[in-house]
C-alpha cells in the first residue's frame, strides 16, 4: 500500500492532479484514508496508473507559444522606481537601476501574454555606466 504523496513523487505529478483522478475515476474500495493520509491498495495503484496513462494519451498538445524576439534598446530615462528603466516608450524591468546611465544599451524581451513591461536579459552593470 502506497500513500498518495509517495505516488506523486514516484510519478512526478502534482498531488492536485492525482486527487482529481481519484475523485473522478476511482471507486472508494481502491483507496482508504489512514489518519490524514490517502493510501492506495495494489489494485488502486494499478487503476490510478491506468487512468493517468489514458489521460496522457488522450490529451492534445496545445499550440506552441510564439517566440518573443529580444531587442537591444537604448536607455532614455532612469525613473525613480529602482526596478525599472525606460527606453523610448518601452518600460524595462531590471533588478536594480542604480548603475545604469542614459544612453546605455539594454537587451530585453517583450512580456509574455498581456503584460506591458519588458524584461531585461542578462546581468545589471556592476559599476556605474559599465557592464
Amino acid at each position: 500500500m502506497k500513500s498518495e504523496i509517495e505516488l506523486c513523487e514516484e510519478l512526478g505529478m502534482e498531488r492536485r492532479t492525482i486527487r482529481e483522478i481519484r475523485k473522478d475515476a476511482l471507486s472508494a474500495n481502491l483507496w482508504t484514508k489512514l489518519g490524514n493520509r490517502i493510501v492506495y491498495t495494489a489494485e488502486g495503484e494499478h487503476a490510478l496508473r491506468n487512468q493517468i496513462q489514458k489521460r496522457l494519451s488522450s490529451e492534445e498538445l496545445p499550440e506552441p507559444l510564439e517566440v518573443n524576439e529580444s531587442r537591444t534598446l537604448q536607455i532614455t530615462k532612469i525613473p525613480l522606481n529602482p526596478r525599472m528603466v525606460i527606453c523610448d516608450d518601452i518600460r524595462v524591468k531590471v533588478r536594480d537601476n542604480r548603475n545604469f546611465l542614459k544612453g546605455m544599451e539594454v537587451k530585453a524581451r517583450p512580456p509574455v501574454g498581456d503584460g506591458r513591461v519588458w524584461v531585461m536579459i542578462g546581468r545589471c552593470p556592476r559599476w556605474r555606466g559599465k557592464y
